[in-house]
């Protein structure tokens, strides 16, 4: 199964990266204007967002529009567990750009020293990335498996929304005992739930 999933990881990460700037740019507005929808909701006041890399769906727009409507905002930080692991915490950001410097793989992290470190029972709505997605809803990474290991620790009502370029949908994803599935998938497309 580990070769599978290799070979599907350098597969659709090589499609996504083929994809000129321009374009990115253009599907992730269409993407994440069909997300902005679910900040609507009065029950979603604390979402975690990831930021965007290497051809990811862009989420500066939604962070900024999330910031500017009131809500809170929650950017991912890798950080060594006590257990050695390393995991993922969320961390309360204000401002998109003062907040933040590169960290893990040169992707922006929140700063913990000007940031409030977040319970993650207290997200309401989590923007989950992702390398490849099915219709089942269930996702690859990047085989770090954070997420995974994150997302047992929001609350079962927690909403995980995945953005994803349409080129990213698969037949099936390879699935394991630890995988969660999100609750939808936003294509410029179609949306998944």
């Amino acid at each position: 199964m580990n070769e599978y999933k290799s070979a599907l990881r350098k597969e659709i990460l090589e499609k996504r990266n083929s994809v000129p700037k321009s374009e990115i740019e253009t599907l992730s507005q269409i993407i994440m204007q069909k997300a902005a929808v679910l900040l609507k909701s009065d029950d979603i006041k604390l979402i975690m967002c990831y930021m965007d890399f290497r051809n990811e769906v862009m989420t500066g727009d939604f962070i900024r529009k999330c910031l500017a409507s009131g809500k809170k905002i929650a950017l991912p930080l890798v950080e060594k567990g006590m257990d050695g692991k390393k995991n993922i915490s969320a961390y309360e950001i204000k401002d998109e750009q003062r907040d933040v410097s590169p960290g893990t793989y040169g992707i922006l992290e929140p700063n913990p020293a000007t940031t409030k470190l977040v319970n993650p029972t207290d997200i309401d709505l989590v923007i989950v990335p992702g390398v490849a997605f099915d219709e089942g809803k269930y996702r690859m990474g990047y085989g770090a498996g954070y997420y995974d290991r994150f997302l047992l620790k929001v609350r079962p009502d927690c909403i995980k929304a995945a953005p994803a370029f349409e080129l990213q949908i698969v037949d099936k994803v390879p699935r394991e005992e630890h995988d969660i599935p999100v609750d939808i998938i936003i294509t410029e497309k179609r949306i998944i739930l």
